[in-house]
């Protein structure tokens, strides 16, 4: 496809060049004006005070309001085709990148909410142990006391029996929040022979999902999952956490990548957080949990079913047949699987926005439409800036620092520990630096214990 049909077609330069190159598309900067004004202001304002990224701090107010919002509102696309507000998102960055503390401060209030249920489900765990104490002739006398259900939204370790547990008892849904992806991706089957990695496709779908046991006779049944996922990945780690069969499988195209042209360490400064800012975030999110309790009617989450008015419908429309477009100039190809998924992108980010503009809200926008392509553009950028490290391990090399570089070249195609350690002196890198240096998936393959070899192979003289 010519690009100048592309910018007919309202692409802009940078995906444009993503999609038809090899090269990083670096300047897409992260769309904050696609934010409601008090999530655009507290995104400035974290920045500003804390030096949290823009891209990092966006990604995660849009995984926590997908949190509190829930299965308590979906999008009629069409008739047959609903959908919910979950994302699965990663934040990606070196270490010192300011990829945590986002999280963490975004997710406080709702990490708040989990700490007042936490302590109400004990007390009355509490009371049922002592009824359960009771003889039965007493019980007969006395009000009956049911086992609780532990209200709970976050997640952060967890066996995957836990966490079907927790999503068949909470109907709103959970998010597993993480601070390395990568141990997270590496934990997802050692509790299980089973596939874990397909269960996660099919809560991202929101599929109803039967979870079949050894030793309970009735199958585990979710009717609507609601999953969200969240953390932070350095680049290093981007070929372990998605080998070939993620990509394979689909895993990897259900994620919205936060990636900065720039993930350097900035020094602090002496600002503060404008803490009226976060006071009204805050209140956003206690006011949205208190006022949509989630239940069943007729067997069936009551959620709240919101329709596109004209001017959304036609916008969401024409971008989506721009997006058909690019997924066949694709076809067979990973780019046109991970634009594909785009469509649910779309849809789930429209939702997001309408609810953050409006929690009161009946109809998708034109607003919400207009910025729903704007991080669609950003996002689809960033996978495929991460596509790009994994399919050629050369451009990730061309981002690292002139001594690791230089490191690179010096050292031979296959090589030990201790020969890494004495050629970083040469370029003033300390030990423990080489290794952890060496430890990147994307440039080395480690072979033996202490024997690595390259990924990019250089001829030597």
């Amino acid at each position: 496809m010519d690009n100048c049909v592309l910018k007919e077609n309202g692409l802009s330069k940078a995906v444009d060049d993503a999609m038809l190159g090899n090269e990083f598309a670096n300047d897409i900067a992260f769309p904050i004006d696609a934010f409601p004004l008090l999530f655009k202001d507290l995104i400035l304002d974290l920045n500003k005070s804390l030096n949290f990224p823009l891209d990092y701090t966006g990604t995660t107010i849009l995984t926590a309001i997908a949190t509190t919002i829930g299965t308590s509102a979906k999008v009629r696309v069409k008739s047959n085709w609903f959908e919910y507000a979950s994302i699965y998102s990663c934040l990606i960055g070196n270490a010192g990148a300011n990829k945590t503390h986002p999280i963490n401060t975004i997710f406080s209030p709702i990490k708040n909410i989990d700490a007042n249920n936490h302590d109400t489900y004990a007390n009355l765990y509490a009371e049922y142990l002592e009824y359960q104490k009771f003889t039965k002739k007493v019980k007969e006398d006395i009000p009956k006391v049911f086992e609780p259900i532990l209200t709970k939204s976050i997640l952060t370790n967890f066996t995957p029996e836990v966490l079907n547990k927790r999503l068949s008892e909470n109907l709103r849904g959970c998010t597993v929040l993480s601070d390395e992806m990568a141990t997270f991706f590496e934990g997802m089957n050692n509790y299980s022979k089973g596939d874990q990695l397909g269960v996660y496709l099919s809560f991202w779908s929101n599929q109803p999902t039967t979870i079949d046991r050894i030793g309970n006779p009735i199958p585990l049944f979710i009717q609507n999952p609601y999953l969200s996922i969240i953390g932070g990945l350095q680049p290093r780690m981007l070929a372990s956490a998605f080998p070939i069969q993620k990509l394979n499988n689909g895993f990897f195209q259900r994620f919205l990548f936060a990636f900065p042209n720039s993930s350097a360490k900035v020094p602090i400064n002496d600002i503060e957080l404008d803490n009226s800012i976060f006071e009204r975030y805050k209140t956003y999110i206690d006011n949205y949990f208190s006022n949509k309790t989630v239940q069943k009617i007729d067997g069936n989450i009551n959620s709240k079913i919101l329709k596109w008015n004209a001017e959304a419908k036609d916008f969401f429309y024409q971008w989506q047949k721009e997006n058909c477009d690019k997924v066949n100039e694709y076809q067979n190809n990973i780019k046109g699987e991970i634009i594909s998924k785009y469509d649910n992108h779309f849809v789930r980010l429209s939702l997001l926005l309408q609810l953050m503009e409006d929690p009161q809200s009946n109809e998708i926008q034109i607003r919400a439409v207009k910025g729903a392509k704007d991080l669609c553009n950003y996002y689809m950028n960033s996978s495929f800036k991460v596509l790009a490290i994994l399919q050629n391990p050369n451009d990730y090399l061309k981002t690292l620092a002139d001594n690791k570089i230089n490191f690179y070249n010096e050292i031979g195609n296959e090589f030990t520990t201790a020969v890494a350690i004495e050629i970083g002196k040469k370029f003033d890198i300390q030990e423990r630096r080489v290794k952890d240096f060496i430890k990147d998936t994307v440039l080395f393959k480690n072979t033996k214990h202490g024997c690595y070899e390259k990924i990019i192979k250089i001829k030597q003289e």
